[in-house]
């Protein structure tokens, strides 16, 4: 993987923040309808995170995925 990809500066103003900003409504409103506190939405988030954790079996596909698209 390299750790030394970042968006670029018309990906971070556009894409990215449009993403942050869509998470935000969304887990806002996700607490609001469950009445949760928000350690429930801070673990939540780590399960997603840890999704796309290099050593997970998600990330190992997606890389196997874009090595081999063929065989997918």
């Amino acid at each position: 993987m390299d750790k030394e990809w970042t968006p670029s500066k018309e990906q971070s103003e556009g894409v990215v923040t449009r993403a942050i900003e869509f998470f935000l409504d969304e887990l806002t409103e996700l607490q609001e309808d469950l009445d949760c506190p928000d350690e429930f939405i801070f673990d939540l988030l780590g399960a997603i995170r840890d999704r796309w954790s290099p050593e997970s079996c998600h990330a190992r596909m997606r890389e196997l995925k874009n090595k081999n698209p063929k065989a997918f």
